[in-house]
C-alpha cells in the first residue's frame, strides 16, 4: 500500500472514531423518553362491605374458640384490663375518660346526648325525655342499688363525677368475657343491661 493510501486510510479510521464518539455523546444527553401514563385503576378486590366488615370491632371481644381477642380491648382501653381478678370501673383506664367518659363511644357512635338529644324519638307520656347523663337523684341512686340486688347486673355509674354514662345502661363487653354480674346483657339487643326487660324501672320505679 502506498503511503498515500496509507495516509487516507489513517484519515478515515480517526474521522470514524470522532464520529462515533460524538454519537455516544450526543445520546447520553438525549432526554429520556417520557413514561407510560398509568394504567386505568382496577377496581380493588373487596366489596365496601368487606372492607367495613375488616374494621376491627371492639365488641368483638372473645372468638368462636373461646379466646380472647386482647387486640380489641384496646380500642377503647390505653392498657389491657386484668380481667383475671374482680374489677370494677372505678379499676381500669378508659380513653378520653378525663375529658368526657361518653366520647370514647361517641367516637364510633355518633349520637347526642342519649336519650334526650333531639333526633332521638324517646317520649315518655308524649313528653321528650330529659337528659339522663346526669347525676341521679337520691331516690334514683337508691331504685338502681334495689335493681342491683334484684338482679345479677352491674349499672356502673362515671367513677369521676357519679354521672350517668353509655355504659350505664349498654354493656360494651361480649358475652363470655368477663364474670359474674358484668356479663349480664353482654348479648341482649343493642347490649343494653336490662335483658329484655323494661330499662325505665331501673331506676323509676312505679
Amino acid at each position: 500500500m502506498s503511503s498515500k493510501c496509507a495516509r487516507l486510510f489513517k484519515t478515515l479510521l480517526i474521522s470514524g472514531l470522532f464520529i462515533s464518539i460524538a454519537s455516544v455523546s450526543v445520546a447520553a444527553k438525549k432526554p429520556a423518553k417520557p413514561a407510560e401514563p398509568p394504567a386505568e385503576k382496577a377496581e380493588p378486590p373487596y366489596t365496601r362491605l368487606e372492607a367495613l366488615l375488616s374494621i376491627i370491632n371492639p365488641h368483638e371481644q372473645v372468638d368462636d374458640e373461646g379466646h380472647v381477642l386482647w387486640r380489641s380491648c384496646l380500642v377503647c382501653h390505653p392498657v389491657v384490663p386484668d380481667i383475671r381478678r374482680k374489677i370494677s370501673i372505678k379499676d381500669v383506664q378508659v380513653r378520653y375518660a378525663d375529658e368526657d367518659f361518653n366520647r370514647v363511644c361517641r367516637a364510633c357512635h355518633t349520637v347526642r346526648i342519649h336519650p334526650a338529644s333531639e333526633g332521638i324519638s324517646v317520649t315518655m307520656s308524649s313528653m321528650k325525655a330529659p337528659d339522663h347523663l346526669v347525676v341521679p337523684s337520691k331516690s334514683h341512686y337508691m331504685s338502681m342499688r334495689l335493681t342491683k340486688k334484684e338482679i345479677p347486673m352491674e349499672m356502673p355509674l362515671d367513677p369521676a363525677n357519679g354521672k350517668i354514662v353509655c355504659v350505664t345502661c349498654h354493656n360494651p363487653h361480649e358475652r363470655g368475657l368477663l364474670p359474674g354480674r358484668a356479663d349480664w346483657g353482654g348479648d341482649s339487643s343493642t347490649r343494653l343491661r336490662t335483658m329484655g326487660l323494661d330499662i325505665c324501672q331501673y331506676c323509676h320505679r312505679k
